[in-house]
């Protein structure tokens, strides 16, 4: 039963490990890959594919590119239109750009002399802490590597973005089969380190009858004198004797052989122990690393009639060890 117990305490821990990897690799680390391609062939792209699928991405926000601004300032300034206000883009190409608060003061620079309402700074690199407050005052959107790669997603050539999505995937099988592993190995560890099932209690020595003392001698009190025997002429039988050297009958002996075999089966290193003959009590062992005889045998000399028994060690199948045999108690 504690056995059972084990187990479903281990499968338990496997399968908790198990899952959470699944999902950890799945959702966040799967993600995470995606992006990362998806920026890398962005950045492989040439200027005019990657500002193309940017005004592509704002069109279906409802931005709409201006054409007739007066004095553009060049290619990587656009003036957009939605709602009837007007927005400036400013684009920096490079997985490796990392956006800071001077670009920030040059685009808000531009959005006062063109009269607009606000802008977008779009990059593929990253965008540093001290640009988001002064953007934030300014009214520019920011738009760094891990927030445009989902705008541009489905805008990227379907063959491209098939690849990227199935090396993607391909990696996280890898990790979720290396996490179900990791998982099969924490439950046989768990099932392993959990404390074995407790040993049957001892048997109880006979206790020999106490005589029975005369009333008032408990006490202190004065002995009461025995009464006499009237003789009526009948013999007495005599009272069966108790020799405590004695061997028990067979019944009993065969009960004590499969209390003992009982016990040592469930000791962690064995798998079972049978009683080959009347004298040998042959076990089957899991585990040869440690010295089974220490346990084993303070099982047998609880019983003075097997103590002497002949113990025999049986490795497991495939194991190098050899088979041993040993007496507990010789006489």
């Amino acid at each position: 039963m504690i056995e059972s117990a084990h187990w479903v305490i281990a499968l338990a821990v496997a399968i908790s490990i198990g899952v959470a990897g699944t999902l950890y690799f799945r959702i966040v680390v799967m993600r995470r890959d995606e992006t990362a391609a998806g920026l890398a062939a962005l950045a492989a792209m040439s200027w005019r594919e990657f500002i193309h699928l940017v005004l592509e991405a704002l069109a279906r926000r409802g931005h709409a590119r201006v054409f007739n601004r007066e004095d553009p300032s060049g290619d990587n300034d656009y003036t957009l239109e939605r709602d009837g206000k007007h927005y400036l883009l400013s684009c920096k190409h490079g997985s490796a750009f990392v956006l800071g608060g001077a670009h920030v003061t040059e685009l808000a620079n531009e959005i006062r002399l063109a009269n607009a309402a606000g802008g977008i700074l779009a990059t593929q690199g990253r965008i540093s802490a001290s640009a988001r407050p002064a953007a934030k005052v300014q009214k520019i959107e920011l738009l760094d590597g891990p927030t445009l790669w989902p705008e541009l997603r489905d805008s990227i050539d379907p063959e491209l973005r098939a690849v990227i999505v199935a090396d993607a995937a391909t990696k996280a099988r890898q990790r979720t089969l290396l996490s179900w592993l990791l998982a099969l190995v924490a439950g046989i560890a768990v099932f392993l380190l959990l404390p074995a099932a407790p040993e049957p209690p001892a048997a109880s020595a006979p206790i020999a009858d106490r005589a029975v003392q005369p009333a008032g001698a408990a006490d202190g009190g004065a002995p009461v004198a025995a009464e006499p025997a009237f003789d009526t002429g009948a013999p007495v039988a005599a009272e069966p004797t108790f020799d405590p050297a004695a061997p028990p009958d067979p019944p009993s002996l065969e009960l004590q052989r499969q209390a003992v075999a009982d016990a040592v089966s469930t000791l962690p290193m064995v798998d079972r122990a049978i009683w080959s003959t009347q004298s040998t009590l042959q076990v089957y062992l899991l585990d040869t690393r440690s010295d089974a005889f220490t346990e084993i045998c303070p099982l047998l000399l609880r019983h003075d009639a097997l103590a002497s028994s002949r113990v025999q060690l049986t490795p497991p199948p495939g194991s190098s060890a050899q088979t041993r045999f040993r007496q507990c108690r010789s006489y």
